[in-house]
């Protein structure tokens, strides 16, 4: 039974990477992350989190929409990027959610620089895709805790 389990578990996270690489397309080419595509990521993070015989951090969720809500009032962040990131919470412990933001500024700050020097006008009028640093630590994070 473990087996079935554990197969479930790499289908569905293989299915959750295809959808954060096309939020992550969709972030550089439009600079918005729709709620279509967090919906249908929750409705994925739900079963991965069940699989794995975990529950869902609701809390770290909610802090996270708690806390960054701020920086969306103050055009700091976009509102897309902060849900993804509330979403992708639900499925860490306290101590992964840290390492997990942890991963994100250090990602965040690799796609910046190559968006300053390769894409300098575009992240001057339309900022950084931070859905892609996002996407990329959960993916990260969750590529190395199945190995």
């Amino acid at each position: 039974m473990d087996n079935i389990l554990q197969g479930l578990a790499y289908i569905d996270f293989a299915i959750i990477t295809c959808l954060l690489l096309f939020i992550s397309w969709q972030d550089i080419l439009l600079r918005v992350i729709s709620n279509s595509s967090l919906i249908v990521l929750l409705c994925l993070i739900v079963p991965f989190i069940a699989i794995q015989q975990r529950v869902p951090n609701i809390v770290a969720a909610l802090t996270v929409i708690i806390v960054l809500f701020p920086l969306f009032i103050y055009n700091i962040m976009g509102g897309g990027d902060i849900k993804l990131m509330a979403v992708l919470s639900l499925s860490f412990s306290w101590h992964q959610v840290a390492d997990f933001f942890f991963i994100i500024t250090f990602l965040g700050g690799v796609v910046g620089l190559v968006g300053i020097i390769f894409f300098r006008q575009s992240v001057r009028e339309r900022g950084i895709p931070y859905g892609v640093p996002i996407s990329l630590a959960f993916i990260l994070f969750n590529a190395v805790v199945f190995n």
